[in-house]
């Protein structure tokens, strides 16, 4: 029999998610009857009060609740200075709540996006702007209090030439999954890291996302053999018995650079 689980979503997230679950045999059942932007929106017209982690269980809980399904799913992306402040970041959460068997299981990407922003004075810097946009980005204008979603370049250009006349607008990526081209496929990632995640059980109990996410540091150095910063194992802990397995790093020693003896 197919398991039949929930995603409320505005964005059209059910596509890029489905093909991942299939492998499982479960079918993914859009909703649309809950507005997911009450929980924050990308343009920020609705401030976001939750952690994208939190945000993605309470829309996986919402989805399940308002279609009756055991299970929900809850996709939820984010935005963020990437390693020592360069560039930007996108991280993607998809997480599986299964209500009745009290389990959560949380799939993850995270990789560096492209994302732009112009301050538009001028039509020859309009121009400029929309001649980098990729295939399929949609865009959004903003001036003062007006917001222009899901433009097309083209779209934009008529938009944004008119508003030029009173004064600089602020062009950039719509971020939204449907409008952009790069997120969908990091939702994908995100999906398949997911059913990765659900296939792996707890030896003991059997529930799903028996995963090694917690690393232990303390991998000895190679000159002197005092732990260091890498990591020396990894965990994985069953949320249900609190079942524990560790793994060993691939690498036996960690190079004297990431030693807190010879190079504090």
């Amino acid at each position: 029999m197919t398991a039949k689980l929930a995603i409320v979503t505005l964005h059209a997230k059910a596509k890029l998610i489905s093909p991942a679950l299939r492998q499982l045999g479960w079918q993914l059942i859009e909703v649309q009857s809950f507005d997911t932007d009450a929980l924050g929106s990308f343009a920020g017209e609705r401030p976001r009060f939750m952690s994208p982690y939190e945000c993605a269980l309470r829309k996986a809980a919402i989805a399940a609740d308002v279609s009756g399904c055991q299970m929900g799913i809850g996709s939820e992306g984010s935005f963020s200075p990437g390693p020592y402040g360069l560039g930007t970041f996108n991280l993607e959460l998809v997480s599986c709540v299964n209500v009745d068997a009290g389990w959560v299981v949380t799939g993850r990407f995270y990789g560096p996006a492209a994302v732009q922003r112009w301050t538009l004075t001028s039509a020859q810097a309009l121009q400029q702007a929309l001649a980098s946009i990729p295939s399929g980005q949609r865009l959004l204008l903003q001036q003062q209090q007006q917001v222009f979603k899901g433009l097309t370049p083209a779209e934009a250009q008529t938009q944004a030439g008119a508003l030029l006349a009173n004064g600089e607008v602020e062009l950039s990526y719509d971020l939204r999954a449907h409008c952009c081209p790069q997120r969908q496929q990091h939702i994908i990632n995100a999906a398949a890291d997911l059913v990765a995640r659900l296939q792996r059980c707890c030896p003991q109990c059997h529930t799903p996302g028996f995963w090694p996410d917690k690393a232990v540091p303390g991998l000895p150095c190679e000159d002197c053999g005092a732990p260091s910063t890498l990591t020396r194992q990894r965990q994985a802990c069953c949320q249900r018995c609190n079942y524990t397995e560790h793994y060993a790093a691939e690498a036996d020693y960690a190079p004297a650079q990431y030693c807190t003896v010879c190079n504090p």
